[in-house]
């Protein structure tokens, strides 16, 4: 039983975010960061997205906050699925390795 409600929760989790990003932090502001995606071959431009966060944001790994996030730190990031008139990327959960 503990393990069906461990895969129950885990499948929710899975399900609330619509997608997943991952790179390099490059900048932090009160309430969002700049993330950069990794460029395929040496020539591509890098991706640049910022993410948003809001109260219901989770942080593991080596952080437990948005304050102990830091610039340069490699992270994968969960997100929201939200309406498509939201112009904003959303947040559920920030992983940092």
């Amino acid at each position: 039983m503990k393990k069906l409600l461990v895969l129950l929760a885990f499948m929710l989790l899975i399900l609330s975010a619509c997608g997943t990003f991952e790179g390099t932090v490059i900048e932090k502001t009160d309430a969002s960061f700049l993330l950069e995606l990794p460029s395929e071959g040496e020539e591509a431009e890098s991706d640049v997205v910022e993410i948003f966060l809001n109260d219901d944001t989770k942080f593991s790994g080596t952080i437990r906050s948005f304050e102990e996030l830091q610039q340069g730190q490699y992270v994968q990031v969960g997100t929201f699925d939200t309406p498509s008139e939201f112009d904003y990327t959303i947040a559920s959960d920030v992983y940092a390795k």
